[in-house]
């Protein structure tokens, strides 16, 4: 903190010390940060792949990614189209990472409720660490989970580090876009929803199997699950999706 000198002269009504000040706030600005980027260009596929289970990669839009108006659209497989997850060729470890989606809606009851509305997406950062995009009243929040086995975790291996806006009923918006802020540097990852923060985590693994989830890899957009939600035929819709280094 800067602390001025009680006498400060000044000239013309201005005061000299705070206009030093001023000055010096310009140069001493932080930068801590790398200046933002796009992760995509906004009109191809450039840097990004698709990974299959066999064989080898697939084209994003032969897997049923489409971008339209600059907007990515995921979740609709043409025929013969094998859908999955959209992977960057390059790699990110200590980063901010910022985007809207837009989850579509399956039919809920005329009280609002829909405990079977569990098709979601997501992003995965690293190589262990995903930031959920689902619905809180059917357990797919907007949180952090890991696949770790953990006396906690469901279905023997699916662990929710922090499970965000389950806090915060309403924050996610139905049928609009929703604004999401990731903050990931050494073990600490923050998650912020339209303007709250819903996740605060610290992981540091030990398990060697784990290892790999301190250092850097890919940023993955999840293909939604249909099988997850009955067959829901629906879609994950990203924009302005940009990342900096921290």
């Amino acid at each position: 903190m800067l602390h001025m000198s009680r006498s400060v002269k000044k000239q013309k009504g201005i005061s000299v010390g705070v206009v030093t000040l001023f000055c010096f706030g310009l140069m001493a600005s932080p930068q801590s940060a790398e200046p933002w980027k796009s992760l995509f260009n906004g009109k191809d596929f450039t840097g990004w792949t698709v990974a299959a289970r066999r064989g080898p990669s697939l084209s994003p839009a032969d897997a049923g990614w489409k971008i339209e108006n600059g907007i990515i659209v995921g979740g609709q497989a043409g025929p013969g189209q094998r859908g999955g997850s959209l992977v960057s060729q390059a790699q990110f470890k200590d980063v901010e990472l910022e985007l809207d989606f837009m989850l579509a809606e399956q039919p809920a009851a005329p009280d609002g409720l829909c405990t079977t509305c569990t098709y979601n997406s997501g992003v995965y950062l690293r190589t262990g660490y995903q930031v959920n995009f689902g619905r809180r009243e059917a357990g797919e929040f907007i949180g952090i989970v890991v696949h770790r086995v953990h006396p906690k975790a469901i279905r023997g291996n699916v662990l929710w580090l922090d499970t965000g806006d389950e806090k915060f009923p309403n924050l996610r918006k139905k049928e609009d876009w929703n604004h999401v802020q990731i903050s990931f540097k050494g073990p600490h990852l923050q998650v912020t929803l339209n303007g709250t923060k819903i996740c605060d985590v610290i992981d540091n693994p030990t398990d060697p199997a784990e290892a790999a989830w301190k250092e850097a890899g890919p940023i993955s957009f999840q293909w939604p699950h249909g099988g997850e939600a009955e067959g829901f035929a629906g879609f994950v819709k990203l924009r302005n999706v940009r990342i900096r280094d921290l």
